[in-house]
This record gives C-alpha cells, sequence and structure tokens, in this order.
C-alpha cells in the first residue's frame, strides 16, 4: 500500500511488499537504488528505506530514471560493482 499510496502512514495485513517494516532488521549492509523519476513506486520510498537501514551505504539515486530502465544508466552498474567489490574485500 505505501507503495502505491506514499502518505500511508501504516503497513496493512494484505500488503505484499511490506519492505518499509523489514528493512531495519537487516543487519547487513544496504545498498539503496532508485530512480529520482520513478512512475511505479515514489521516490520518497527510496528515501524512506535508506532512513531505516541499520548499514546503509552511499546510496544512488539515479536521476531521471524510472522503473523499469534504472539498470540503463551507466552509474548502475559502477555503482553495483564498486559496492560488491567492497564487501567482498571486508568479508
Amino acid at each position: 500500500m505505501r507503495v502505491a499510496f506514499p502518505d500511508t502512514r501504516k503497513t496493512y495485513c494484505f500488503d505484499a511488499f511490506p519492505n518499509i517494516d523489514k528493512i531495519s532488521k537487516i543487519t547487513s549492509p544496504v545498498l539503496i537504488i532508485h530512480g529520482t523519476e520513478d512512475e511505479v513506486i515514489d521516490f520518497s520510498h527510496g528515501l524512506a528505506l535508506y532512513d531505516r537501514c541499520q548499514r546503509p551505504v552511499e546510496p544512488l539515486w539515479v536521476e531521471g530514471a524510472g522503473h523499469n530502465d534504472v539498470e540503463l544508466y551507466g552509474q548502475y552498474l559502477e555503482r553495483l560493482k564498486q559496492f560488491v567489490a567492497h564487501e567482498l574485500v571486508n568479508l
């Protein structure tokens, strides 16, 4: 519900994606990648997820990207490779 209606303040039992409630329980580093022009999931949801992470890393806000094209932007793959490489070194 929060994905479809960004002003929703609670999670309903029928919400298939309650990630906003679960993300604070993740103890590993978390990389949030979100398009600033996402027409399906409002950009504010990405910001909210980032704010609730226990161990967030520098996020990637892909300027101009929508919901289904974020991987077409060059910085997407670069940031993902950087994140994975950094985490592999720190295992």
